[in-house]
This record gives structure tokens, C-alpha cells and sequence, in this order.
């Protein structure tokens, strides 16, 4: 590529991204792959640089509180930001009109990110031996936990970090299992982490709580009627574990018996009948007899 065909490119793309029009898609939350994932990241000008990091790059609006130096970085022309999971591998694949532009990737601060790195980059910085070329797998040693700068470092010809050649990767990690060998979420929820969040984390199914939601709550379902009190005991059978503390006038199980009323079974042999809000009749099949009136004291 000669230097007249490079700055044409670049009056093409300061017009392009300046007016915000490539949209990255986003999911909000996403789950924890049992397996990792390889990532291709085409390091290129022309079809994934977003501009606003909020409106272009994620495609949402939000109220997150940030310093002024990340609000900073969140607002600089850059290729569309990747969030991995610990363990996935990145491959940089490059244009091949940047082979002969002398162009590395550097793993710079948020500082040389917002303003591009500076000439004498240090060595040590740089993630390839070589320059960009082709295909190149990024070391894992550059993928740990946290939040990643990656920008291009050149040694000849217009820099193009300035128009877009920089990148945001945030790599995660899971705390959803109580040990290696672990089920996640003790099979009672998913292992999810929203975009902004630093990590995966269990979210419960109904009834279950606790950090790998170990826990059952009986009482999350409201078993107990009529305004009782319900303590979970947490031992015993699932769904079996709690208890109500019933108000004077009820009883059972879930405080769903009005004492002195009409409950399955009152009357053996017979039909009840409900007369006062403490007192039933019994009417007594053909050849039984027994007690047709009680009269419960509410004192």
C-alpha cells in the first residue's frame, strides 16, 4: 500500500467512524461454557470499529459510575470489545495491506490506550515477536483476569491506532462451583455474569439461595396460610423442611384448619356441617351414631 492510497484510506475512515454507524451486537448475560471458545479478532479499519463505547459498542445505555479517565477510554474510536472467559484463546488476523506497515500489537495502560502508545514502546510490552502479519495466536500469559489494552504500535508510516486499531478484551472467571469437581450452581441455577459484572456468578432457581445456591428455602413458596409466621428448618425432606407458627384460631400443618370448623375427615361417617365460626354438625351415615354437635372453646 503506497502512502497516497494509506491517507486516502484514512480521510475514508475518520469520515466513516466519526459518524458512529457500526453498532456492535451484545448479549447482556451471558452463561459459562463448560468448554473454551477460540476467537478470531480481524484487526482491520474497515467493518468493526464502533465509536461510543455505551451507544455503538455494547448498544445500551447505562447510569455505571466511572472516574473520568474511563469515561475517557469508553469514548475513543476502537474495535468492537471482546469479553472472554478464562481459558478461551484470541487469534489476531490482520489485513494483508499491513504487512509491510511495520504494525504490532502492544498491551498498553488505559492511560496509552485513550492517547495511543507513544514512539519507543518498550519492548516487553509488545504481545508479538514479530510483526502483525497473517494470523497469530495471542499468548495466554496476556489473557489473564481483568481488563486488557491492546493498541497498535507501528514503526513506519501514519499511525493508526488514533483511527480505531485498539482493543478492549475483559477476560473472566467463574465462582460458581464449591469445588473443582463441583457441579455448578449445585444443579439448582446458572452460571451467568451480566456485561458489567467481573465475573461469573450462580443464579438461583426458585427455592434455592446461597453462594452456589445450596441452599433450599421452604419458605420461598409462602406454605403457610393466614397470616402464620414460617420458619425454615432447613434439615428433613425438601419441601418438608419449615414450619408455621399458626395464629390462636388455626391449625394444620400450613394454618389452613379453622379450629372448631369443618376439616376432611371430621366426621367419620358422615356429612359436617359448618355452624358457627366455632361449632359443626355432624350428619351421621345409615348405622352410625356418635356426637352430632361440638362446641370448640376460642379461649
Amino acid at each position: 500500500m503506497t502512502i497516497k492510497s494509506i491517507i486516502l484510506v484514512m480521510v475514508y475512515l475518520q469520515t466513516y467512524t466519526a459518524n458512529g454507524q457500526i453498532i456492535c451486537e451484545r448479549q447482556m448475560s451471558v452463561e459459562w461454557r463448560t468448554q473454551p471458545k477460540h476467537h478470531i479478532m480481524k484487526w482491520t479499519l474497515m467493518n468493526n470499529i464502533c465509536s461510543n463505547f455505551y451507544t455503538d459498542c455494547w448498544n445500551i445505555n447505562t447510569n455505571i459510575e466511572m472516574n473520568i479517565l474511563e469515561q475517557q477510554a469508553l469514548n475513543v474510536p476502537q474495535i468492537c470489545p471482546l469479553q472472554l472467559q478464562l481459558g478461551d484463546r484470541l487469534f489476531i488476523s490482520s489485513e494483508a495491506s499491513f504487512q509491510s506497515h511495520g504494525m504490532n500489537l502492544g498491551n498498553v495502560s488505559i492511560e496509552e490506550f485513550i492517547r495511543c502508545p507513544p514512539k519507543g514502546f518498550l519492548q516487553d510490552q509488545l504481545i508479538f515477536g514479530c510483526r502483525l502479519r497473517g494470523m497469530h495466536q495471542v499468548d495466554p500469559r496476556w489473557l489473564g483476569v481483568g481488563t486488557h489494552y491492546f493498541a497498535e504500535v507501528q514503526t513506519k508510516g501514519p499511525p493508526l491506532c488514533n483511527l480505531g486499531l485498539r482493543l478492549n478484551v475483559t477476560v473472566k472467571q467463574q465462582f460458581c462451583q464449591q469445588s473443582s469437581k463441583a457441579p455448578f450452581c449445585s444443579r439448582h441455577g446458572r452460571c451467568l455474569s451480566h456485561v458489567w459484572e467481573e465475573a461469573y456468578n450462580c443464579h438461583c432457581s426458585q427455592h434455592y439461595s446461597g453462594r452456589f445456591c445450596q441452599e433450599f428455602d421452604a419458605c420461598s413458596s409462602e406454605p403457610c396460610h393466614n397470616n402464620a409466621s414460617c420458619i425454615d428448618r432447613r434439615e428433613g425432606t425438601i419441601g418438608d423442611s419449615y414450619e408455621c407458627a399458626c395464629p390462636s384460631q388455626f391449625a394444620g400443618k400450613n394454618c389452613s384448619e379453622i379450629i372448631g370448623q369443618c376439616q376432611p375427615h371430621t366426621c367419620l361417617n358422615g356429612n359436617c356441617t359448618n355452624l358457627t365460626p366455632n361449632t359443626f354438625h355432624c350428619e351421621c351415615d345409615k348405622d352410625f351414631t356418635g356426637k352430632k354437635f361440638i362446641l370448640f372453646s376460642m379461649l
